[in-house]
């Protein structure tokens, strides 16, 4: 499969998104004006797209550029799942020559992915990671 790599999104490309994370659990209860604050103000997005334009898959990361990049809402359309298309977006996304000089990408999970994660090398660290959530 050929992909298409965005990584700027605006206009149709935001609703497109949107509609992508109403798909999840985990972001289906996101504003359309959270999500696109959000794009503006992540220090990095990256969106795969079909031959035929179409979004399918998403991953954005905040870093220093130097020390630490964390990776959020790593996201495959369903129609796209098992075909290998979340390990090509986060391949793509350590693969940045801007992220270069990033010594430790970090992500957070459900265990049940764990699995998936740990193919394309992280493990679990041996710090706690607390929240503090509003």
């Amino acid at each position: 499969m050929n992909f298409t790599w965005i990584e700027h999104f605006g206009g149709d490309r935001e609703q497109e998104l949107f509609e992508l994370y109403r798909q999840e659990w985990w972001t289906r209860d996101r504003s359309f004006e959270d999500v696109a604050h959000m794009l503006k103000h992540s220090d990095i997005v990256l969106g795969c797209c079909t031959d035929g334009d179409r979004l399918i898959g998403f991953a954005r990361a905040l870093t220093d550029f130097t020390f630490k990049a964390l990776i959020f809402d790593v996201i495959v359309h369903a129609d796209f799942r098992g075909a290998g298309v979340g390990k090509v977006i986060v391949e793509r996304i350590i693969g940045l020559p801007s992220l270069a000089r990033v010594s430790s990408f970090e992500l957070y999970c459900p265990e049940r992915l764990v699995p998936f994660y740990e193919k394309l090398g992280f493990a679990e660290g041996s710090a706690k990671l607390l929240f503090h959530q509003r």
